[in-house]
């Protein structure tokens, strides 16, 4: 049902758009100017909205969605470091055990879950 009314309603567009009226009206030069401007100025108000909110939240010391991203991207990146350092140090270990089989090799530490980000500006409550 609503693909139908979709399809209709691009066929009355498409019909209107291909109308002289309309080809006339879309190549008119101050028409497409005040198109451009438009978009500009929603664009410009969006950046200057969201640059609003990201200081705000930077006063309030509240954590935003960028600041989550770039955390989630910094504990990926120590993740394949660790996994890195692990398979070195595996290979270290099986190299080891190759030249002196009396050496016994050292377990990898065991994964530690990272603790919960503690919320920005709010301090601990003393006990």
């Amino acid at each position: 049902m609503l693909n139908q009314l979709k399809d209709m309603a691009a066929k009355q567009v498409g019909k209107v758009l291909a109308s002289d009226a309309a080809m006339q009206m879309l190549s008119n030069q101050q028409l497409k100017t005040a198109v451009v401007t438009a978009i500009n100025l929603r664009a410009e108000a969006r950046d200057a909205v969201e640059k609003r909110v990201r200081d705000v939240a930077s006063a309030l010391e509240l954590v935003t969605h960028e600041d989550v991203a770039k955390l989630r991207r910094s504990i990926r990146d120590l993740e394949d470091h660790l996994a890195e350092l692990q398979d070195q140090l595996a290979q270290a270990q099986a190299d080891l055990a190759g030249a002196k089989p009396d050496v016994e090799p050292v377990a990898p530490a065991p994964e530690v879950a990272a603790p919960a980000p503690a919320k920005r500006g709010r301090k601990p409550k003393a006990a």
